[in-house]
């Protein structure tokens, strides 16, 4: 790959920006022209409140070496590492992307067997949960791929990239394990001074920073207690009864997922599930994918290359929030958004607007 012609797409959620993300963007400018970052929206992949609104976490990325941000909306933002893969990786190809890089904790030339390997086994791990009605998906994957994956939350998410990709192009860099990951960052009672000057400038500048996920989690508990649909995305019979049941005895979202956590539901999925009956997350989300995408932000290069790919971009993008009331997926994330502006304040999400730099489109 030449380092004038080439420009990667990076599916990410900066929760927030810290130093091994900028380590990343470093390595990955000197290698590509530009960097084309595909962000996690408002909820998180873990089913958590992003710690900071996608606009603030776009501004940071901006100022660390990201070239354009593009949103990856709810559901597929706050999905199984699956559906949040295929979701990240249809986005990518379709922002016209020559290639998808990501890092990931293990040797790159394995994780690239055990994504192949994922992709051709969907059925055999759907078939194990059946026959062993306590595994968890990712239990279940770890032994159809003969691959410890707790504790490697990158290559997890790794594999699952792999395995949506289907041959177009990955690049895999190493984690570089010295730097604080994002969750013990947030666990920290002061992340801002865990992140690089540019990054904890924007996020200071943050009322609302850091979002705590117990605060929403008193609303989903509510409609949890009030008689919710009972069909939503990855939300069976059995986990819907422990919900609801659970729900009427907490009051702390955090002690409410512990609760309703065990084997073969983890935290994450407990989590999602919340949002997914709060909102109504459409149970086929598996055979959809994002209508549309909303522009976080841009550069220079970042306009320049939306404007070299807008003969062929088919996938509408989108400038303001307010346009992506059209679709069922963009009133969905009005809706969560709404809610998570009464508990965390900062502007309505429609008078949001890209931040550009250096001019505008």
């Amino acid at each position: 790959m030449t380092q004038t012609k080439q420009v990667c797409g990076l599916i990410c959620e900066y929760n927030p920006f810290h130093y091994g993300h900028a380590y990343q963007l470093k390595l990955l400018k000197e290698r590509f022209s530009a960097v084309v970052c595909i962000l996690g929206g408002n909820i998180s992949q873990r089913g958590e409140a992003a710690i900071a609104d996608r606009y603030v976490r776009a501004k940071a990325a901006l100022k660390s070496g990201a070239d354009l941000v593009v949103e990856l909306p709810a559901p597929w933002c706050c999905a199984s590492a699956r559906e949040f893969a295929r979701g990240g990786v249809f986005l990518a190809k379709e922002m016209g992307v020559d290639c998808l890089a990501f890092s990931a904790e293990s040797d790159p030339d394995l994780l690239r067997a055990a994504g192949e390997k994922r992709r051709k086994s969907e059925e055999i791990i759907r078939e194990m949960m059946k026959m062993e009605k306590t595994l968890s998906y990712p239990a279940a994957a770890e032994k159809v791929l003969g691959k410890t994956l707790a504790g490697k939350p990158n290559d997890i998410l790794g594999i699952e990239y792999i395995a949506a990709a289907e041959g177009f192009p990955v690049y895999i860099l190493q984690r570089e394990p010295s730097f604080l990951s994002s969750t013990l960052i947030r666990e920290s009672k002061a992340p801002l001074a865990h992140l690089p000057a540019a990054s904890a400038t924007v996020f200071s500048d943050d009322r609302s920073f850091p979002r705590i996920t117990d605060e929403v989690g008193k609303y989903l508990l509510s409609v949890l207690r009030n008689d919710p649909p009972k069909a939503a995305y990855g939300v069976t019979e059995e986990l819907f009864a422990r919900m609801t049941e659970k729900a009427s005895r907490y009051t702390e979202f955090s002690k409410f997922t512990e609760a309703c956590t065990n084997k073969m539901y983890t935290a994450a999925r407990v989590r999602r599930a919340a949002w997914a009956l709060a909102f109504g997350f459409p149970e086929d989300l598996a055979d959809r994918t994002p209508p549309y995408t909303l522009l976080l932000g841009a550069n220079d290069a970042g306009r320049e290359f939306l404007r070299a790919t807008a003969k062929t971009r088919t996938l509408p993008l989108l400038t303001r929030p307010g346009e992506t009331l059209d679709y069922e997926e963009g009133r969905l994330n009005a809706r969560i958004n709404s809610v998570l502006q009464v508990f965390y304040g900062g502007k309505a999400d429609v008078k949001n607007t890209p931040c550009l730099s250096g001019g505008t489109l």
